[in-house]
């Protein structure tokens, strides 16, 4: 007589239980939703800070170069407020403007695109006056040394009221 062999537990022929795969999708295009988040965010402190870092810097050589006006030509004073402007703006603001002469500078459509609408006539009017000073130097210096202070001042001015345009605030 043949072996009688017991009925085979159901079981183990029942297959082990598995996440769906739109599960696991889910769950990657959370993780990776989370981390573009958190990239987004830390971009934009940086690049924030950045800009308060060189605003700060700006302001501390400017006011530097107020403590050393008195030894100075006011036209080499121009030049300097000059550069510490451009030199902001294109590091601040990603405006090419430290390697254009004020000629260059004014005639470019697209100058200061990046800053608020309400400050570019400012800087732009701030730095003519810089150029006028620049390359045609005043024969009184009292005057010339009144006019060059505040020159300073209103570059501090300038410096404290630039922001980046409304439109491009979110793509930092």
């Amino acid at each position: 007589m043949p072996d009688i062999r017991d009925i085979t537990d159901p079981t183990e022929f029942i297959p082990e239980p598995t996440t769906s795969w739109w599960i696991w999708a889910l769950v990657a295009a959370s993780v990776v939703t989370t981390i573009l988040i958190i990239c987004f965010i830390v971009r934009k402190r940086r690049t924030n800070q950045t800009r308060r870092d060189l605003l700060d810097k700006a302001r501390a050589k400017l006011s530097q170069l107020k403590d050393q006006s008195v030894s100075l030509k006011p036209e080499m004073i121009a030049t300097r407020i000059s550069v510490i402007l451009r030199q902001y703006l294109e590091t601040a603001f990603e405006d090419p403007a430290l390697f254009e002469t004020n000629e260059e500078f004014t005639l470019r459509p697209t100058a200061l695109e990046r800053i608020h609408p309400d400050i570019r006539p400012q800087i732009t009017s701030h730095l003519e006056q810089l150029s006028e000073l620049k390359y045609e130097p005043n024969k009184d210096p009292d005057t010339a040394h009144t006019f060059v202070l505040l020159l300073i001042n209103d570059a501090q001015k300038i410096l404290a009221h630039s922001k980046i345009h409304p439109n491009l605030e979110n793509r930092n």
